[in-house]
């Protein structure tokens, strides 16, 4: 609900006047208008001596009643003053009598000013302006720039529902409207015109007169020069202060800029200061600014008081109707009923009122478009599956005309198909009229219904009546819209769409309006124009769902731009998450392309999932889409189930429209896969097994039944079988029944009998489109006879379904029987002489056979009836037979030339037509413009996305042509692909033959690929051998595709073994290897393919059609004879070569198992070798351990001895010190100097301390150190060493190897340490060193003394150990 922009503002010129008049003081309170009193001149100048003045008054309520020229003619009788003429213009106006004070007000100015001058300045001043302010109120009563009811003009779109469901002001005597409108709009013209002179007249007699500066500010303002009009406005605030009429005029100003905070103020401080004189109109003004701040309860007051105010004040009216219905929900609001009826008895008062007001007209216009009235007095009778309804008495309809049936059933009135005027009918004398309606009744028959219909001819009335009332496009807009509408229900399109189209001209911003534009124009097929306008209508209403959603499809069915689509319908499935319908739409859009089939199978399981939580089970429709989509996909289990649930859902319908049941029984549906169209019903007989029977076959009857030969019955629950003969009670079937006997009576026991019998479900309309697409499924599936018998009982049910006999036809064509499929096609075009589908297949048929004419009859026939998808199939398929028939004698440049004018004739129309475009391709490839059509292929490529096959064909053709075989053979490649995916052959030809044909073309290039490396005749020509090889692989599964024995591609098989067995021949004075095998095979190949070339030519010479000239045959067999003996030699050749290349292979080989066996032997000494070494390594490092650690022992003896001896000193000495001495007696004798813990007798105890130490460590470097220096070598030490380790000695030794010759008497050395026990020093050990050694060494043996210490005292080994281990490692 919104309210224009548009504002009032009607500013009389006696309120100008009195608001000047208040001279700037405020008041509180307003008196009500004063009785006019005119002086009589005549009685005054009798009797002037008077004191009581003779004067005629005149009621405020009785001016309404005085014509102003009457009352022109008194006042200037009587000589008023000209404030009197003021006065009363001021109560015409404010009794809204606006010609009336025109009217005075212009003779006051023509009469006295002009003829009399009479007046002083300043009433002369005030009443031009007065007069232009009044001329000024004219114009904008009648409509022109701010409309008095602009300001609410509008105030809903839409105020009681209703969107852009249908718009043109056809029938609406345009040429007289405009006319009408010229006038008065001339006229208005004038008015202002007079009002400026008004102005001008005022300004020239005194430029300051403040009501001159509001008058010109409402001129501005009228004609949208808001700056000039704020300007006077000001002026006069400046410097006459709070004056009302500028006040106003500010208030207005603000807002037209949208400064809807000052407007609000601006009112405010009117209402403030002239509370009764300000009127209702300023309170209209403040509410309508309220409600542009969302301030809607404060605008409903300001209304209401307005309404107080003044009753008759419509745009009050207005504004309190839209605000009541502004939050309105029909569904939770609980007096919806009371408060719309409300609503719209205000605006039907104010249309009492002001029946001109084209706001409250359009109003009442959409009021009654959705209201549905009753038809009294008559009700109506319907049939089940009909669209005629009988009525009990006389209605008055018309065609187009929108009815209810009940309280659901909606539909609309059309014509008879016979004659459109005679849409009624008498029935009975004229008691009963019938008449037809669009939509087919699906509920049961019923009579005794209520009538109800929508009053559009009201609707038209009122829209027509706001149009001519006001010139204020949005006002115009509205009504536009509100016809559009009413045409577009009706199904006028055409004039619906121009009336959408002038009132979006009118208000671009009229967003419902475009929305309808947007609907005819899909339904016109001009969809990139809709989509426009749907951007735009996007674009303005963000939240427009519908709109989004509409152009996601549009979008997506063009295929321009897909990103783009779906993110429009992701946008509205945004703005309602739960709408299962929007989720639905985008899947629908998915379906598009065959590429996107699996994503909009998961949208339609997303919509079912959003159903099934709100409570709603989907439509058959929906699970028949997803069948189809399934089937598509090749889920075929899961298409079976889709179309039961679709049969399900349809059954639970139950207002689906049903078939008359004529010939029903006729239909004979008995296939098992075709079990959702029969049941086992049975007919109330039992049956028996006859036991003399020994093939179990016979059955007795309990009594006679209407069972037929043919049948197919139960017996029981599980065996099933089909009658083959009935004689009275006695049933014979054709399979056999185990026994069932009863052990005690020998008797078999009753059982209970079925018959199959087809069921009601394609008694219904809908359900034939789900028995063709199960029909399809079961062509899908290989299941062709259950297919063919649901097809043919389709078109026993519903004769008219075409697609059924086209689908026979298609399967007999299938099948190889044309005779089937031209009787089918013979049917279908007794069915639908004209129909497109039924003439294409026809041709297509025709082309399969090659009959060039009569297909070119055809399709001549179809393109004559101009329907634009078949019309350019038409000329594809026209250009596809002339250049079938470039081999015509004489005619080849002519049948080029026609193709491709064909070709051009679709590409003019459609520039995006790739087959048309493909077309144009070939005939350039023909013109041996290789370059050009190769360019054109390609983009093919890109725009189909391969979906035309044949694209890939032919840049095959042309790379094989630019001797790019790697390429070629991709693309045919990639064409074999693709056609194994489709179902349909891709030429006139069968499917195998298409197959055998490209893999032909594969054999030809790698044939050609291998004929090109052969040129090279060196070793670069090795790589021909294996092409020749899958040449002839690809010829080999060719012949095993075609049907029929193909002479072409024999002999071409047999061409590929000459070739082949010639490159291996060659491959000798080439250079290039060979094998025995290789002969042989092409030897076998030779002799294989020259018996056939023989037959091939005595076929030839016995007259036999064989498609190879004799001349080609003569020189295959005279080259194969030569090269079979050839190959002969060159093949004993090679076994010989073989043979001696075995022989010297055999000699290398043992050869080389003896060097090998040689090197295994040295090998295995070499490592007994390195073993021993290893072993005597091993054992002197033992050596040397073992001598380690017996001078370790000793040393740890020695220094256990010392550090005895060190103890026994130490407690020989405490024991000294602790002898006892004598007493003395005399306590006073001792020394008082001395104490117990004497501080000198402890130092002297540690000096002792550690002479002792000192001496120990000396005895202790006694014993290590002998007075003899003797330095034995590490040989001496360790014993004999290999020449390595006599050259380590010698650098350990000193450098100078000088140590060498002491190595005589190192055991007897040895033995005399062990005997003494004497631990040998660092230089018994290692050696005599250099002095640097010695220096080095000195530090060292100090830290090892130190750290020796250390451990003695703490009772710790010393760490000789360690350093021993130490320098053992660095030497």
């Amino acid at each position: 609900m919104e309210i224009l922009d548009t504002h009032t503002m009607n500013i009389s010129p006696a309120e100008a006047s009195t608001g000047f008049a208040a001279n700037n003081h405020h008041q509180s309170q307003d008196d009500d208008p004063p009785s006019l009193c005119i002086p009589i001149s005549t009685a005054s100048s009798s009797s002037s001596s008077s004191t009581t003045d003779t004067f005629i008054e005149i009621f405020p309520e009785e001016i309404s009643s005085i014509p102003p020229a009457q009352l022109s003619e008194i006042l200037l009788e009587e000589k008023a003053p000209l404030a009197l003429w003021n006065t009363a213009a001021m109560l015409y106006m404010t009794y809204k009598k606006e010609r009336e004070s025109t009217h005075l007000l212009s003779t006051a100015c023509t009469e006295l000013l002009s003829k009399q001058h009479l007046g002083s300045k300043e009433e002369r001043t005030r009443i031009l302006a007065a007069a232009g302010i009044a001329y000024l109120t004219q114009a904008n009563k009648a409509g022109i720039g701010i409309d008095s009811e602009s300001g609410i003009a509008a105030a809903l779109s839409s105020t009681f529902g209703g969107g852009a469901t249908a718009g043109s002001l056809a029938g609406l005597g345009q040429e007289d409207k405009t006319a009408r409108q010229r006038e008065a709009s001339e006229y208005n013209s004038e008015l202002r015109d007079l009002a400026d002179k008004h102005f001008t007249r005022a300004s020239k007699l005194n430029p300051l007169f403040p009501m001159t500066w509001i008058g010109r500010a409402l001129l501005n303002l009228s004609q949208e020069r808001t700056e000039n009009a704020k300007f006077f406005f000001e002026t006069t605030l400046k410097h006459c202060g709070m004056v009302l009429p500028a006040l106003l005029g500010m208030a207005c100003v603000y807002f037209k800029i949208e400064d809807y905070e000052s407007s609000l103020e601006m009112y405010a401080k009117a209402i403030q200061l002239y509370p009764t004189k300000a009127g209702a109109s300023a309170r209209v003004g403040l509410g309508l600014a309220c409600y542009k701040l969302g301030q809607i309860d404060r605008a409903k007051k300001a209304f209401q008081r307005a309404h107080e105010m003044d009753p008759e004040n419509v745009e009050a009216m207005v504004g309190i109707a839209v605000l009541e219905v502004r939050n309105l929900d029909e569904k939770h609001s609980k007096d919806y009923k009371k408060t719309a009826e409300n609503a719209m008895r205000l605006i039907s008062m104010a249309n009492l009122i002001d029946h001109e007001n084209a706001m409250v007209q359009n109003h009442l216009a959409n009021y009654y478009f959705n209201k549905w009235t009753p038809v009294t007095g008559v009700t109506v009778k319907v049939e089940e599956g009909s669209t005629t309804i009988i009525g009990s008495g006389p209605i008055t309809l018309d065609v187009g005309d929108r009815i209810r049936i009940g309280y659901v059933f909606e539909t609309t009135i059309v014509g008879d198909d016979d004659d459109d005027d005679e849409m009624m009918e008498d029935v009975n004398g004229g008691n009963q009229i019938t008449f037809k309606v669009k939509d087919v009744w699906k509920g049961e028959s019923t009579d005794g219904l209520k009538l109800w219909k929508k009053d559009y001819d009201r609707v038209i009335a009122l829209a027509k009546g706001a149009y001519s009332s006001t010139t204020v496009p949005g006002i115009q807009a509205e009504s536009l819209y509100t016809l559009a509408r009413v045409h577009h229900i009706r199904d006028e399109m055409e004039k619906a769409n121009n009336c959408y189209e002038r009132a979006i001209k009118l208000a671009p911003d009229l967003t419902p309006a475009r929305f309808g534009l947007a609907q005819t124009l899909i339904w016109d097929e001009t969809y990139d124009e809709a989509a426009g306008h749907l951007r735009l209508v996007v674009g303005k209403s963000p939240s427009a769902t519908d709109a989004h959603a509409t152009l996601g499809l549009l979008e997506a069915k063009s295929g321009k731009d897909r990103k783009a689509a779906f993110s429009y319908i992701k946008k509205a499935i945004d703005l309602e998450p739960a709408n299962a319908d929007l989720v639905l739409l985008e899947a629908l859009a998915l379906q598009q392309q065959e590429s996107d089939y699996q994503q909009a199978l998961e949208r339609y399981h997303k919509a079912l999932e959003l159903m099934e939580s709100q409570g709603n089970n989907p439509s058959w429709i929906i699970l028949t889409n997803m069948g189809v989509l399934c089937h598509e996909t090749k889920k075929y289990e899961e298409a079976a189930v889709c179309y039961e649930k679709a049969i399900k859902a349809l059954e639970s319908d139950e207002h689906n429209a049903r078939i008359p049941d004529d010939g029903a029984g006729s239909v004979v549906i008995r296939q098992k896969e075709n079990y959702l169209f029969w049941d086992y019903v049975h007919p109330g007989v039992n049956c028996s097994q006859d036991l003399s029977d020994s093939s179990n076959q016979t059955w007795n009857l309990e009594n006679p039944t209407d069972i037929k030969i043919g049948d197919h019955v139960r017996i029981g629950n599980e065996f099933e079988s089909i009658v083959i003969d009935i004689t009275g009670t006695t049933l014979k079937v054709k399979d056999g029944y185990g026994p069932s006997t009863d052990e005690e009576s020998q008797v078999a026991p009753p059982m209970i009998l079925f018959i199959k019998t087809t069921n009601k479900v394609l008694s219904k309309f809908s359900a034939i489109s789900i028995a063709f697409n199960v029909a399809r499924l079961h062509e899908a599936t290989g299941k062709t006879m259950a297919a063919i018998e649901l097809h043919k009982a389709i078109v026993k049910r519903h004769p008219s379904y075409v697609n059924s006999y086209l689908r026979l036809a298609c399967i007999a064509r299938d099948c190889g029987s044309l005779v089937n499929c031209s009787e089918w096609l013979k049917c279908a075009c007794a069915v639908a002489p004209g129909n497109p589908e039924v003439l294409t297949l026809v041709g297509n048929l025709h082309l399969s056979l090659c009959d060039w004419k009569p297909a070119q009859s055809v399709f001549n026939q179809l393109l004559e009836q101009k329907i634009p998808n078949v019309e350019a199939y038409s000329m594809l398929c026209l250009g596809n037979i002339y250049f079938s028939n470039l081999k015509t004698p004489d005619k080849y440049a002519k049948h080029l030339q026609y193709a491709a004018d064909f070709y051009r004739r679709i590409l003019n129309k459609d520039n995006a037509n790739a087959y048309a475009a493909n077309g144009i391709g070939t005939v350039l490839a023909e013109k041996a413009d290789l370059a050009r059509a190769k360019e054109i292929f390609n983009h093919v490529r890109e725009v189909s996305g391969d979906s035309i096959p044949d694209a890939l064909l032919n840049l095959g053709h042309i790379y094989l042509a630019l001797s790019k075989h790697p390429e070629a053979l991709q693309m045919y490649q990639s064409y074999m692909e693709r056609v194994r995916s489709n179902d349909a052959p891709t030429s006139s030809k069968s499917k195998d033959d298409d197959e055998a044909e490209i893999l032909l073309y594969i054999a030809f290039a790698y044939f050609d690929w291998a004929r090109q490396t052969e040129a090279c005749n060196n070793s670069k020509a090795a790589p021909a051998d294996d092409r020749y090889k899958h040449c002839i692989e690809y010829l080999e599964k060719a012949l095993k595709t075609t049907r029929r024995e193909n002479l072409i591609l024999r002999y071409n098989w047999c061409t590929a073994k000459l070739a082949a067995a010639n490159c291996v021949l060659q491959k000798l004075t080439r250079g290039i290897r060979r094998t025995a095998q290789q002969v042989q095979d092409a030897l076998e190949g030779l002799q294989e393919s020259l018996p056939k070339v023989q037959m091939m030519l005595r076929w030839k010479q016995e007259g036999k059609k064989v498609p190879v000239s004799t001349s080609f045959m003569n020189n295959f067999i005279v080259q194969c004879k030569a090269h079979i003996e050839s190959a002969k030699s060159h093949l004993s050749e090679e076994i010989r070569k073989e043979t001696e290349a075995r022989e010297l292979r055999e000699l290398q080989k043992m050869e080389i198992l003896a060097k090998q066996k040689e090197k295994e032997l040295a090998e295995l000494e070499a490592r007994r070798k390195k073993a021993e070494e290893q072993e005597e390594i091993e054992r002197k490092a033992r050596m040397k351990m073992e001598k380690v650690t017996s001078l370790l022992e000793g040393w740890e003896q020695e220094a256990a001895k010392a550090k005895e001896e060190s103890e026994k000193r130490k407690n020989k000495k405490t024991k000294v010190s602790e002898a006892p001495q004598a007493e003395d007696e005399n306590d006073e004798a001792v020394d008082p100097n001395t104490s117990l813990f004497d501080d000198s007798s402890d130092e002297e105890e540690d000096d002792a301390d550690e002479k002792i130490n000192n001496r120990v460590n000396e005895i202790q470097r006694s014993s290590v150190l002998p007075e003899e220096k003797v330095e034995p070598t590490e040989s001496e030490l360790f014993g004999e060493s290999d020449d390595d380790d006599h050259d380590d000695e010698g650098k350990i030794g000193g450098g100078d190897g000088s140590n060498n010759g002491r190595n005589t008497g190192v055991d007897e050395e040895m033995d005399e340490a062990k005997v003494s026990n004497s631990a040998p020093s660092g230089r018994d050990l290692f050696g005599e060193s250099s002095s640097d050694e010695e220096s080095e060494s000195a530090p060292e043996n100090k830290r090892g003394r130190e750290e020796t210490q250390n451990a003695d005292e703490k009772g710790m080994a010393p760490p000789k150990k360690r350093r021993l281990e130490e320098d053992d490692g660095s030497s």
